[in-house]
């Protein structure tokens, strides 16, 4: 992609992921004042990751919620929207931070390295991202960085959700290890939206059940057992006053890929690796 200058919007607000220096314009790049690393620009879009970004304009993401669309369209915060995805429209007060190109991304790089100088923001909006992050701690250290003096933060992020855009999917924490990534601030609420209500949670899970034991190979008879059980006969089970729902033995029995994606949990046993010469 040919390259176009840096947006004035971003001139003022970007630096350095590695070292917090300036950065300048250098024809079709950008490079550090201070440590003289060297970016990559396409198409007018910052690129603070090694080999470019891919590009993804055509698609689109889920609606972001009535609030935070609302701020965007009051415009009075300035916001930094990390994972943003193929938004439906660009707001003036608003970075779209990403991993690829997207319809309206501003700047690519890594949530855990944000390249903006300090205390630049009034808002960020983080949706569906912290549960892909593979150091959410260090990533809400940066927002705090980047966040002006009362600014604040918005998160939507998973518990009880199944396996998805693997295998960038490190974590689903509960309300305390969301409070831990965050203990740097002030904490007004943890909730549960609508979006994440029990409804939502349980409709998505048994899709996954049902979806995972038919790539597993169950055979259509078994999968007709299965969705033909009820949530009382789990809980009774577990309960230990009913007898094994159908289709308990045949989710058991699911080759093991099949099973991570909807299993409890994990085992691991794992080696510390032999001295070296």
């Amino acid at each position: 992609m040919s390259a176009s200058p840096l947006a004035p919007r971003l001139a003022g607000i970007i630096a350095c992921p590695a070292c917090r220096g300036d950065v300048r314009e250098d024809g079709e790049s950008l490079q550090c004042t201070q440590c003289e690393q060297t970016f990559e620009m396409q198409n007018g879009v910052p690129v603070f990751l090694t080999g470019g970004a891919e590009v993804a304009t055509e698609h689109s993401s889920n609606a972001i919620g009535p609030h935070f669309e609302e701020m965007l369209k009051e415009g009075k915060d300035f916001i930094l929207h990390i994972g943003a995805g193929g938004s439906p429209q660009r707001f003036p007060n608003c970075v779209e931070f990403e991993h690829k190109i997207f319809r309206h991304t501003d700047v690519v790089g890594d949530a855990h390295q944000l390249p903006f100088r300090e205390g630049v923001f009034d808002c960020v909006f983080a949706l569906n991202v912290f549960e892909h992050l593979k150091d959410p701690k260090v990533a809400a250290n940066e927002i705090f960085r980047v966040l002006k003096p009362g600014g604040s933060v918005a998160i939507h992020t998973a518990f009880l959700q199944s396996l998805h855009e693997e295998p960038h999917h490190y974590y689903n924490a509960t309300e305390f290890g969301v409070r831990e990534w965050f203990s740097s601030f002030r904490i007004d609420a943890v909730n549960v939206t609508g979006n994440f209500g029990p409804g939502v949670m349980l409709a998505f899970l048994m899709s996954n059940v049902l979806a995972a034991a038919q790539a597993g190979g169950a055979t259509w008879p078994e999968q007709l057992r299965l969705s033909d059980t009820t949530i009382g006969e789990w809980a009774e089970f577990w309960a230990g006053r009913g007898e094994q729902p159908p289709g308990f033995q045949t989710l058991q029995s699911l080759p093991l890929e099949d099973q991570k994606r909807i299993a409890a949990g994990f085992e691991m046993i794992a080696r510390k690796p032999a001295a070296t010469a």
